[in-house]
C-alpha cells in the first residue's frame, strides 16, 4: 500500500468530517423535551458507514430524527429488549430502530395486501419450471416483510415530520434557534 497516495485522501476525509459536525457543546436543535447537541451529531457521524459522507444538514437532520424516534419509543413505552446494556448514543440508535419496527408492526398491512401483491406480481413467485410457488404462510410472511421494508423509509419520513411538529423542534445555529 502506498501511504503517500492514501494520506492526502485520509486528511481530506477527516477535514470533511470535521466540517460536518458543529462545534462541540453547541445545541443544534431543541424543542419541547428535546435537545440535540453537537455531541449527538458527532456520535451519529461515528455510527455511519465509512463509505458514506453526509452533508452537515443531512447529518443534523438524521440525528434529530433518531433522537425524536428514541424519545417517542421511551414516552410510548415501546418494548425494546436490545437496548439493555447499551449506553449513550448507541442506546438512542437502538431505541430509534425499535420505534420504527414497533410502529410498522402495529400499523401492519391492510387485509388482503399480501394476496393482492402475490396476484399482481406472479413473475416474482415462479419456481423451477416456471410454476407459480404456492402462497403458503412462509410465502405470506416473506411478502409482508418485503412490503414493510419498502414502506419503512416513507413511514420514517412522515413520522419525522409529525414528531418534529409535535415537539415544536427548532434548528439552532450561531444566530439562535428558529
Amino acid at each position: 500500500m502506498n501511504l503517500r497516495i492514501r494520506m492526502p485522501a485520509l486528511f481530506a476525509l477527516i477535514a470533511v468530517l470535521i466540517a460536518a459536525v458543529p462545534a462541540l457543546g453547541a445545541v443544534v436543535a431543541k424543542g419541547e423535551g428535546v435537545v440535540v447537541t453537537s455531541e449527538d451529531v458527532a456520535a451519529m457521524l461515528e455510527s455511519t458507514s465509512p463509505d458514506f459522507t453526509p452533508t452537515k444538514d443531512a447529518l443534523v437532520k438524521a440525528t434529530i430524527k433518531t433522537v425524536l424516534f428514541a424519545k417517542e419509543a421511551v414516552d410510548e413505552e415501546f418494548p425494546c429488549e436490545e437496548v439493555y446494556g447499551k449506553e449513550g448514543f448507541k442506546k438512542i440508535l437502538t431505541l430509534s430502530q425499535c420505534y420504527i419496527r414497533g410502529v410498522l408492526a402495529l400499523k401492519g398491512l391492510m387485509p388482503g395486501s399480501v394476496e393482492s401483491y402475490y396476484r399482481a406480481h406472479p413473475e416474482f413467485f415462479k419456481g423451477k419450471g416456471g410454476k407459480l410457488i404456492p402462497l403458503d404462510d412462509d410465502m405470506k410472511k416473506k411478502i409482508e416483510l418485503g412490503i414493510l421494508k419498502t414502506k419503512a423509509p416513507i413511514f420514517a419520513r412522515n413520522e419525522f415530520q409529525r414528531l418534529f411538529q409535535k415537539y415544536k423542534v427548532r434548528i439552532c445555529d450561531s444566530d439562535g434557534c428558529k
